[in-house]
């Protein structure tokens, strides 16, 4: 029997997104209450990207640009990979743990591959791995896949590992073994009130600083809830409603004085300046709790942001916000065809619904964006438009656009597959930098254009949609243009 149990983790993540993920620190701590001695291998700081995602972001006018430089902070000119392996000689990990996103999935791959030669045991976890498993289990550098919450997985494998025990009937995990492959069934999702609080110890400390609105804080994650209660088929939560529906459903929600206390305890420990609360839908919950997180959040007394879906915004929602310091908050408007949002994208709500939302929000000092995404299956430049028109009638001051990106968990995955749009085991783009498809009425080229121009086609009267059009071209002239035109924007609009 091994006491002394060293688990390796990685957060394979993409270039400088250095906000905090609330997962990596919960199942830190759970480690570490099973006695576990854990290290963390963050691939953020490494040059895996040509541009980050804040910088595409910026060039495309959503955000306000923001310099890591001036804190020091610059991606490392050093091999991820060879860090990796000399990582692992130094520490001599009994287990090894991947989490990745699809985007990360190839990086995560390279390097477990580099380390396959130690037969040291890997285990890999996160989004992909839960809606791919059988993907993620044919490469010979795996061991193991949680699908899933790893919150109760993780710990118990290294129990038994350490004890020398069998581990191949673990719920939530595939197990190769002697030539078989063992799945297992899924357990119900954890009770939010008895996670331990984040272990943020494991962390660089670079990580703590994030940019939101222009600037850049030191920013803590926390989760107010886990899953969403809709089904929008162009989000994960909605695979994971699917897999969660035989034992007890995903969606859950953090008690809200243990979310408070957290929240306190990180602030005095780390001298938080900004929390980020993830909530899908911040505002979808009972009364009772909206009003008990407005009584106490004057205890953590610091700006914060959310996101929320138009059918739950109210003014006196809204007036509660406000007095307890939201600083920013993000409303999905997605499309604006009400029968392509509602008939495609699963989301049954109306334009008027989301322009009175806006106007509530309008009234208040709460920075506001709207969410927009172009590219999804079917979606047509005329229907684009349409989000466009709406995005001018509501007249908001952030206007966010992504590409939809077909991840392996939204139920459009399954659509764009079944109409060759993508591959089964083809790997979907971060949804800031390009789009992931072509479509027989637009290609990647054309939503390109799109995208970039989309700002501009908000903002601008449209005496100058002509103009602007020129934008979405691909040449030097059009680029000269584009610039023009965002230095315009920038000017008048993100001061």
């Amino acid at each position: 029997m091994t006491q002394d149990f060293r688990v390796l983790l990685i957060n394979c993540n993409t270039m400088l997104d250095t906000l905090i993920t609330a997962g990596i620190g919960i199942l830190s701590a759970a480690l570490r209450q099973e006695g576990v001695d854990v290290r963390l291998f963050d691939t953020t700081f490494y040059r895996t990207a040509e541009r980050t995602g804040d910088q595409a972001r910026a060039s495309a006018l959503q955000v306000k640009p923001t310099r890591f430089e001036d804190l020091g902070i610059q991606p490392e000119e050093n091999d991820v990979v060879e860090d990796f392996v000399r990582t692992v000689q130094d520490y001599r990990p009994h287990l090894i743990g991947l989490s990745c996103i699809e985007v990360t999935w190839p990086l995560g791959l390279r390097l477990l591959e580099a380390v396959r030669h130690t037969g040291i045991p890997t285990i890999v976890g996160g989004a992909y791995a839960t809606f791919a498993p059988d993907i993620v289990m044919r490469r010979p550098a795996v061991d193991m896949v949680c699908v899933g919450e790893g919150e109760l997985a993780l710990p118990e494998l290294c129990r038994r590992m350490r004890a020398g025990a069998d581990h191949t009937d673990i719920r939530n995990l595939w197990v190769k073994h002697d030539g078989r492959l063992y799945k297992n069934p899924m357990r119900a999702g954890v009770d939010m009130r008895e996670l331990p609080f984040q272990d943020w110890e494991v962390y660089d400390r670079r990580r703590f600083w994030k940019p939101m609105g222009g600037k850049i804080s030191v920013t803590g994650t926390f989760e107010m809830n886990r899953g969403c209660p809709y089904t929008c088929t162009y989000c994960i939560n909605s695979g994971l409603n699917l897999l969660y529906a035989d034992h007890g459903g995903y969606y859950r929600e953090q008690d809200i004085d243990r979310l408070v206390d957290e929240m306190v305890e990180k602030k005095e420990r780390y001298n938080l300046g900004f929390v980020y609360l993830v909530a899908e839908s911040f505002l979808t919950t009972n009364r009772k709790r909206v009003e008990r997180f407005g009584q106490r959040y004057a205890e953590v007394g610091l700006p914060f942001w959310v996101e929320a879906r138009p059918e739950s915004i109210s003014r006196a929602k809204v007036q509660m916000l406000e007095d307890i310091g939201c600083e920013g908050i993000s409303v999905g408007v997605e499309s604006g065809n009400e029968d392509f949002r509602r008939r495609v994208l699963g989301r049954n709500v109306t334009n008027d619904r989301i322009i009175h939302a806006f106007e509530l929000l309008a009234d208040s000092r709460i920075r506001v964006s709207a969410n927009n995404i172009i590219g999804f299956p079917y979606e047509t430049r005329e229907q684009i438009f349409e989000t466009i028109e709406l995005d001018r009638r509501i007249d908001v001051q952030g206007v966010m656009v992504s590409f939809f990106s077909p991840y392996r968990g939204c139920t459009l995955r399954e659509i764009c597959e079944l109409e060759g749009f993508i591959g089964e085991e083809d790997i979907a783009m971060d949804y800031r930098l390009g789009p992931s498809m072509d479509q027989p009425q637009l290609t990647r080229s054309e939503l390109r254009g799109l995208h970039r121009a989309f700002p501009l086609y908000v903002k601008f009267p449209k005496s100058e949609w002509d103009v602007i059009r020129r934008c979405e071209d691909d040449d030097p002239q059009a680029e000269a243009l584009y610039q023009q035109y965002a230095e315009r924007y920038r000017r008048e609009f993100m001061q």
